[in-house]
């Protein structure tokens, strides 16, 4: 039976850091990492599948290597599925989700100046008239 949770299948931190899924996350073997996630965690590949929004069927064939994966969409619903760590994540291609030495940046869509970049201190005068074309 499988699980419709949706809820990501979680390796422990010490299978990220086995040789044989670091060598499939540089290698973007896909099928591979699937075999150990099923090894590391007893998941099933229906599990798997409803993790990573994909068909059982679908999983079947990439872990049986008669189908790849090359959409950079599918790698991140693969990492974001297997709640992937960032140094995994980068391993395999991907942004990191909480990138280090970025966290001074604040929220998005928060405005920061870098101290090397001052704003202006004149005020910006904006009209709504059509701009000129003549010189005055």
């Amino acid at each position: 039976m499988i699980e419709a949770t949706g809820a990501a299948v979680e390796l422990p931190q010490w299978a990220w850091q086995r040789p044989d899924m670091r060598s499939a996350l540089r290698q973007r073997d896909v099928g591979a990492l699937l075999r150990g996630v099923q090894q590391y965690t007893g998941a099933s590949q229906g599990r798997i599948a409803v993790a990573v929004g994909m068909l059982q069927g679908r999983v079947s064939e990439i872990v049986r290597g008669m189908r790849t994966v090359t959409a950079l969409e599918s790698f991140e619903r693969i990492a974001a599925g297997l709640d992937m760590p960032d140094d995994a994540r980068m391993l395999l291609g991907l942004a990191p989700v909480h990138p280090a030495g970025l966290d001074h940046l604040g929220p998005p869509g928060v405005p920061r100046f870098s101290p090397s970049i001052r704003p202006s201190r004149r005020p910006v005068r904006r009209s709504n008239a059509a701009p000129r074309t003549q010189p005055r």
